[in-house]
């Protein structure tokens, strides 16, 4: 690929001669459970650069195709559909995945579009390609909560830049797994750190310490790391962050019609599609309040900043967090429907009771809110 980025890219981001690293205050460290995210901040210069770094450069560069995150026109459910012929399913987690990304291999990788022989300015005090690395790396100060990766230059979890950068990265890896997994005749596909894999009733390689054994030793080129809580051996059916791929043989039906009944299907799991319908149920026909039924489904414990008296701002407060709820599961409903238009992956009974769901939730949208 042509070596694109000069250093006129970086001439309004220029201090004394050299493209400064990200520091605080233009970076806030906010955490979500166990994991760490970093958003740039009161530095419009540089959100400018990551969105034209992304338009000019990162984006045009090719990916694998197992890689289905962080792309135009995927969703997570491409992390599933290839998969849902298959019977045995296997899904592996990359520990600290953007965290683990080392500047060392970013700048290896990068050589081969951004010029390590251009410099900054005249004095040749910075390289072209180490300021593409100031500008999308972050070194987490001493003081932050990250204990891990404290004091320790990242590919940031949060960076605009980072999640391409990231599939650009794992590109390497992401080949030699799809060629070992294609000798084996097993599907892969990876979603940012979730690797899923599935082979046919014919095999259960893919569930054999064999084949993880391969898996962590590729990673370990780049000195990634399996998250071994987070492996998932299932057979016929898996679930993974509220989806599911179900396929079901059905011997007996084969013996009694003389004909085949199968299921394979990409589809909402059961727990989701219950809560949909409890919802529907506490709402429309117990006439349960918004926050009996935010803390009887979802354990919410609002906490407001300030009190509030007035009866009514509590109820309509209520009530916008679970109309956000209605609308969030509306939206579940309706990827898979379309999804299925383009791929033909659910079942028909399926997408009908998905579409009845939907008609259960609009009403309720159009009328009690």
């Amino acid at each position: 690929m042509k070596k694109i980025i000069h250093k006129s890219f970086f001439k309004n981001y220029i201090i004394e001669g050299e493209v400064p690293s990200t520091k605080i205050p233009s970076v806030n460290e906010f955490q979500l459970g166990k994991n760490f995210f970093y958003e740039v901040v009161n530095n419009k210069k540089l959100l400018s650069l990551h969105k034209q770094l992304n338009d000019v450069l990162l984006n045009k560069i090719d990916l694998n195709n197992a890689a289905v995150a962080f792309r135009k026109d995927y969703s997570y459910l491409h992390l599933f559909e290839p998969h849902r012929t298959n019977y045995y399913f296997l899904r592996l987690d990359i520990r600290s995945f953007f965290h683990s990304i080392r500047v060392d291999d970013i700048k290896e990788i990068f050589k081969a579009y951004i010029s390590e022989d251009e410099y900054i300015d005249d004095k040749k005090k910075q390289s072209i390609l180490e300021g593409f690395i100031n500008l999308v790396t972050y070194t987490i100060p001493a003081d932050s909560k990250n204990d891990k990766f404290k004091e320790k230059q990242v590919l940031p979890m949060g960076f605009t830049t980072s999640p391409v950068i990231s599939n650009i990265i794992f590109r390497k890896l992401d080949i030699q797994i799809q060629k070992f997994c294609s000798k084996n005749n097993i599907i892969y596909t990876r979603y940012a750190d979730d690797m899923l894999f599935s082979s046919s009733l014919a095999s259960s390689f893919v569930h054999s310490e064999s084949f993880i054994k391969e898996i962590r030793i590729t990673i370990s080129q780049m000195k990634f790391q399996l998250n071994e809580n987070k492996t998932i051996r299932t057979k016929h059916t898996i679930s993974l962050n509220g989806y599911t791929i179900q396929y079901s043989y059905f011997e007996n039906f084969l013996k009694l019609h003389k004909q085949e009944y199968k299921i394979n299907e990409v589809r909402l799991s059961n727990k989701k599609t219950n809560i949909i319908k409890e919802m529907i149920y506490l709402i429309e026909v117990k006439k349960m309040s918004s926050q009996k039924i935010l803390w009887k489904l979802f354990h919410y414990k609002l906490r407001f900043k300030f009190v509030i008296t007035e009866s009514d701002v509590r109820k309509k407060y209520y009530d916008d967090q679970l109309l956000n709820k209605v609308s969030g599961y509306r939206s579940y409903l309706l990827s898979i429907i379309k999804f299925n238009k383009k791929y033909s992956c659910t079942r028909d009974t399926t997408i009908k009771k998905y579409s009845e769901l939907i008609n259960n939730l609009d009403k309720i949208i159009d009328y009690k809110y």
